[in-house]
């Protein structure tokens, strides 16, 4: 147990400080937004435009009182569908009043990479038998990162067309975080001599 918590600590540490590497101090993330020089229009734009904080996509069905799916809206959002082709579109993720920073991200965030890593931790714990080598232990940790990959950015860049220059730095942080926790593990985490 002691070897599980002081791995999954550590692998958190690594993890927490390759993204926080990455968004402040390494160039990884200079370009994941765009830039307008028209910004402060926009906004204001978007002030007065969008009733609330929340997510937007441009143009969209009115969902708004919408409760289930049903054929009303089916049509509704096929007929969407139809008339976006060659059209200009948006997904955009509006805060009203933007606060400060609040010192719960940190702790939020620490104990999101905890969870993932003790989950890692687990699977490396119960294939321990089968996981014998560093090289075999190393690549099914990375093989976690892979699946997170496949199953957030990928399928983001697929449905909703979110750009390649976005997703590929993510993808650059996903494999980042996840080598150097499967490096860590991989070590830290031998299983006992038969």
């Amino acid at each position: 147990m002691k070897k599980f918590i002081i791995g999954s600590l550590v692998g958190t540490l690594l993890m927490f400080v390759w993204s926080f590497l990455s968004w402040a101090v390494l160039p990884v993330h200079v370009h994941s937004f765009n830039y307008t020089p028209k910004q402060d229009s926009v906004m204001k734009m978007l002030d007065m435009a969008l009733p609330a904080s929340g997510a937007y996509m441009l143009p969209n069905v009115d969902n708004r009182n919408v409760e289930s799916v049903n054929s009303a809206y089916m049509k509704a959002m096929d007929q969407n569908e139809k008339d976006m082709i060659g059209k200009s579109n948006a997904i955009i993720f509006y805060t009203k009043q933007t606060p400060a920073m609040d010192p719960m991200q940190i702790v939020k965030g620490l104990l999101i990479d905890l969870f993932a890593v003790m989950g890692a931790a687990i699977i490396l714990a119960l294939a321990e038998d089968k996981l014998r080598t560093f090289f075999m232990r190393f690549w099914i940790v990375l093989l976690i990162g892979f699946i997170v990959a496949l199953n957030s950015y990928m399928l983001d860049l697929n449905w909703m067309g979110f750009p390649w220059h976005f997703i590929k730095r993510e993808l650059v942080d996903v494999f980042m975080e996840w080598g150097l926790v499967g490096l860590w593990l991989a070590w830290y985490l031998k299983p006992a001599k038969a």
